[in-house]
């Protein structure tokens, strides 16, 4: 298990896996400066998030080629569809975000059909070139005398 970033609960964290006697198997890397490298070298993202906005993660993690296991908060169902590019659970749901892992750990060939369809997705609705494109056909309707930009 490796978790990157940083926040309040570390401390609390590194003594838990202390406890349970996980060291050799869980990685705390902390704020990397290096993410597509990192999410490279994995398999599988997960993101069990109370709250969210739209996740920078998530869409990083689908340009990776990953399948991304999330909650269902946020703008995460906006993001990933459910049982095409990853899967969605419920949040606080330890069981069911259980289920999620165990499935793609054990159906490694569901899991890079997933990553690849995350990154046509990503790629196709939240690429530079559909942001500009978005972006020039909103502009175009609010300009005054545009299709929809008043008078």
């Amino acid at each position: 298990l490796v978790l990157a970033g940083e926040g309040p609960c570390r401390a609390d964290l590194g003594r838990l896996i202390g406890e349970l006697g996980v060291e050799r198997r869980v990685r705390l890397l902390g704020d990397r400066p290096d993410v597509p490298l990192v999410l490279s070298a994995m398999d599988l993202f997960v993101l069990p998030s109370i709250a969210e906005g739209m996740s920078n993660t998530v869409l990083e993690a689908m340009a990776t080629g990953l399948a991304v296991i999330a909650t269902r908060v946020g703008g995460n169902p906006e993001l990933i569809e459910d049982g095409v590019t990853g899967r969605l659970v419920a949040p606080q749901d330890p069981g069911r975000l259980t289920e999620a892992i165990a499935g793609y750990l054990e159906d490694s060939h569901v899991r890079v059909v997933h990553g690849k369809a995350a990154r046509q997705r990503v790629t196709e609705q939240f690429g530079l070139e559909r942001m500009c494109l978005t972006y020039t056909d909103l502009y175009s309707r609010l300009q005054p005398g545009g299709p929809t930009g008043g008078h």
